[in-house]
């Protein structure tokens, strides 16, 4: 189901990707989804683990486009670099952005990665979607927003996704 079909005061937990296709206004479902968050329509959650790629990604993203990087192992050559990732504000200032809009912050226990294997074993998830399952679970969430099709394969799990996304 597509981001404007998730109902008022829903908890949804959100993956990296939507805010990725929000930032990079891929999406303007996604946008219109975080700005929802913000004003407390939707009740958003996001893990800890997906904060870490958001940063990770967008951080890669802003050397890019510095022409610091190019080619393979993008974050191998930034770390080469120390001088260049001290420079980075744009990320930093995303990351703020993102840690101000009222969106809950959880951190995975022990018995997320527990439950991510079985979840693995029974719908064949890679790690961070199956932590992300697994997280739900814990959490009691119903709802997660994802553009990873392969999370319609869990059972017991509504996920909503954007279908408004503009590839370049």
């Amino acid at each position: 189901m597509n981001l404007n079909k998730i109902p008022q005061g829903e908890l949804v937990l959100i993956d990296a990707n939507i805010f990725i296709y929000a930032l990079q206004k891929q999406s303007r479902q996604c946008i219109q989804l975080l700005q929802r968050c913000a004003e407390d329509q939707v009740i958003g959650y996001i893990a800890d683990n997906i904060l870490a790629e958001i940063m990770h990604t967008l951080m890669i993203a802003e050397a890019r486009d510095n022409n610091w990087i190019s080619g393979p192992n993008p974050a191998r050559q930034l770390s080469e670099q120390p001088q260049r990732v001290s420079a980075l504000l744009r990320y930093e200032s995303l990351l703020r952005d993102i840690l101000g809009m009222g969106l809950r912050l959880e951190s995975l226990q022990r018995e997320d990665f527990l439950t991510a294997l079985t979840v693995q074993r029974q719908s064949g998830l890679l790690t961070n979607d199956a932590l992300l399952v697994a997280m739900a679970l814990r959490l009691r969430i119903q709802s997660i927003v994802s553009a990873d099709q392969a999370l319609n394969r869990v059972q017991g799990v509504m996920v909503y996704s954007p279908d408004d996304l503009k590839m370049d």
